[in-house]
């Protein structure tokens, strides 16, 4: 499997814009993709991450189960009376992962419960594919991308990068020092992501972000033979 599993250091960080501009970058440079957002909660199936997923990488929305209530997945499928198919996950993520590239975007932090005896880094490690991580540029947020780190890093998974996302307000001097002060307390790249309109700069935002982490050869990604030049 190609690709790459998003998570975040908290819910309402930006996953899904991020992962939506990975999903644009990535198919405007030619590459076939799919964006998929396996669990979703808060509302009516497919929601509107799933949505926005799948307008950024040209394909309907792909969500393997939606629950109403905006709780983590196990505890809004025992208040919606349902229980989440866990054993499903996995095949539903490879069925749509042959011949496409897969942004997965999980719910809420790394170690949201998804059911009884399962949580996101379960289906992570399962997965095996590199994480990327998503953290919310303000005050706490050292504290928490270095717990996430180092959390997927004791899974055994390779962490290509953590993205701090600017679109929060904090002062351009605090955004500045928790940039530089992640650069020096870790080993993975740290990159900013500027607050854009979704989802008209998806695509330019996801191709610079795609530049900036390498992520087509990170990925082994092979990029598309140009068009032929119109005579």
């Amino acid at each position: 499997m190609t690709g790459l599993f998003v998570t975040g250091t908290d819910t309402e960080v930006g996953k899904s814009v991020i992962s939506a501009a990975l999903a644009a970058g990535l198919a405007d440079r030619g590459h076939a993709v799919r964006a998929l957002k396996p669990l979703a909660t808060g509302g009516p199936p497919p929601g509107e991450d799933a949505q926005l997923l799948g307008l950024a990488a040209g394909h309907p929305p792909l969500v393997h189960t939606c629950f109403p209530d905006p709780a983590s997945p196990e505890r809004a499928a025992r208040e919606a009376g349902r229980d989440l198919d866990a054993a499903t996950l996995l095949p539903w993520i490879q069925g749509h992962a042959a011949a496409h590239a897969v942004v997965v975007e999980g719910v809420g932090g790394w170690e949201v419960p998804l059911a009884p005896d399962m949580r996101i880094s379960d289906l992570a490690e399962e997965l095996g594919l590199p994480v990327l991580i998503v953290a919310a540029n303000r005050l706490g947020v050292l504290n928490h991308t270095l717990l996430t780190v180092a959390a997927v890093q004791a899974r055994g998974l390779e962490v290509v990068g953590v993205v701090l996302n600017d679109a929060f307000g904090s002062h351009p001097d605090l955004s500045r020092w928790n940039r530089d002060d992640l650069r020096r307390h870790l080993a993975v790249p740290v990159f900013s992501f500027p607050r854009i309109r979704v989802p008209e700069d998806l695509a330019r935002a996801g191709a610079g972000l795609v530049r900036s982490l390498r992520l087509t050869e990170t990925l082994g990604m092979v990029e598309p033979p140009l068009a032929p030049l119109a005579r």
